[in-house]
């Protein structure tokens, strides 16, 4: 299989074809399932929104993709805000998070998974956080991805329970970005 020159990101379409995606090990089987048997689905009731990497010549060949919904984090006491007192006697607060990300292992090490992030903090940023409230970006990492996560800005959650958790939540404050 020829890999593309450029690819784009664009919303999930019907016609793409998400048979090829090769993600590689075995703990990312249920991502591949999820991209053939509910994206679409979600993608249509509003659940959750699918972006997809596809060649720039128009081959619906998915090469990555990300899902992205309306989420909360539970921060307990494990981070407070330092410019909404207040709001620290809640412990739920708003964010977006990514709910599937995954890029196809013959294109990993090109920046694909770092723009794809790109693309959720650049939502959240411009569509979601002038309309509503939203301040955070998370995602529950799979323990291969922490690295991932971590390198790219996000900060896995400190408390007992999430350390213990077998996808640990990690997080953007969103604030601070803008």
């Amino acid at each position: 299989m020829t890999i593309p020159d450029r690819l784009i990101l664009r919303e999930i379409q019907a016609g793409d074809r998400v048979t090829g995606l090769s993600l590689g090990e075995k703990e990312a089987a249920p991502l591949k399932t999820f991209l053939r048997k509910c994206a679409k689905e979600f993608h249509r009731a509003n659940v959750a929104r699918t972006y997809v990497l596809v060649s720039e010549d128009g081959d619906p060949r998915v090469w990555g993709y990300i899902t992205l919904m309306c989420s909360e984090i539970k921060l307990g006491n494990a981070h407070t805000l330092e410019d909404c007192e207040a709001a620290n006697r809640y412990n739920d607060f708003p964010a977006v998070k990514i709910a599937r990300l995954a890029v196809d292992q013959r294109i990993r090490g090109r920046g694909y998974g770092d723009a794809l992030v790109q693309f959720a903090i650049s939502i959240s940023l411009h569509d979601i956080m002038p309309r509503i409230g939203c301040r955070f970006l998370v995602a529950e990492s799979k323990a291969g991805a922490l690295s991932f996560y971590t390198r790219i800005g996000f900060t896995v959650l400190d408390t007992e329970q999430n350390k213990q958790r077998k996808l640990p939540v990690v997080f953007i404050d969103l604030h601070k970005l803008h």
